[in-house]
């Protein structure tokens, strides 16, 4: 009886857990976004092309720009980034969310910035608008 109680509760305990540990991909979040953590996670392992196709319906149509956008991260960043992590969080209900992501990497001096900003519409979590910058105030001036 015991061990089918324990066996109970480990399968009950266990899928939040793992879903918990699998989710964060650059630092904690109180209550993270599956969406932005894919996107910050596609980012970090300079899956650039993957970041751009996981966006979401309103950037789906900036897959055929995405010379535009990543030509040059590529060259600088093929393998990705070496570390990254969250600074900042900012939600505003019922559906609004904000995120910077800073990545480093030896490629480089400074940071590389990520601003993310979704939206939640009809209960689908949406990218509305991404930036990167290996500027930081660049990103902080788009704070709004």
């Amino acid at each position: 009886m015991r061990d089918r109680a324990v066996l109970t509760l480990a399968l009950v305990l266990f899928p939040a857990f793992a879903h918990a540990q699998a989710v964060l991909s650059c630092g904690a979040s109180e209550r993270p976004s599956s969406m932005m953590e894919t996107l910050k996670g596609e980012f970090r392992d300079g899956n650039f092309r993957g970041f751009l196709e996981k966006s979401g319906r309103y950037l789906s149509g900036e897959v055929a720009n995405y010379d535009s956008y990543f030509a040059r991260m590529d060259e600088l960043f093929p393998n990705g980034f070496d570390l990254c992590q969250t600074v900042l969080v900012r939600e505003e209900d019922p559906g609004f969310r904000q995120e910077i992501v800073l990545y480093e990497s030896d490629a480089i001096k400074g940071p590389i910035s990520l601003f993310l900003t979704t939206v939640i519409v009809n209960g689908r979590e949406e990218l509305l608008y991404f930036n990167f910058n290996s500027s930081a105030t660049a990103i902080l001036e788009q704070l709004r």
